[in-house]
């Protein structure tokens, strides 16, 4: 088991979001898809953060708590300003395809991250979440 890698339990069927889109298109496919973080990139598909949907939706309902009437059209509007650099968390810890299964459990456990993202020569890959390590234990 200690020789298992990352590679062997990653998602690589990613979709991604470039640094410089709106919040427009964080908010599209996270309607369109059922998981919970979006590799942010640039130009050349290098990491430059990641959105949560969590991190999404305190954004998406912080202003019902300045009682606006027409939360839809406000949010619209703020999502057709901020970029997605601008709510993304940055400064990500990432693993590379050959680390091991236990050096992403380390991370998992000493921090509160429910996503790592995998790169290799500085490019996103792949993408590991405490869930497929459990899909993996469990198979």
């Amino acid at each position: 088991m200690q020789n298992i890698t990352i590679q062997e339990i990653m998602t690589t069927d990613l979709i991604t979001v470039r640094f410089d889109e709106t919040v427009t298109k964080i908010a599209e496919v996270f309607k369109k898809h059922s998981f919970h973080h979006i590799p942010i990139v640039n130009a050349d598909d290098c990491i430059e953060g990641i959105i949560s949907r969590t991190d999404f939706e305190r954004i998406k309902n912080g202003t019902t708590h300045f009682r606006i009437q027409n939360i839809e059209e406000y949010n619209e509007t703020l999502f057709q300003t901020l970029l997605t650099r601008d709510i993304m968390t940055k400064g990500v810890v990432h693993l590379n395809p050959h680390d091991s299964i236990q050096d992403a459990y380390k991370i998992f456990k000493k921090n509160k991250f429910r996503a790592l993202p995998v790169l290799s020569k500085g490019k996103l890959v792949g993408l590991v979440t405490p869930l497929d390590l459990l899909d993996f234990f469990f198979q």
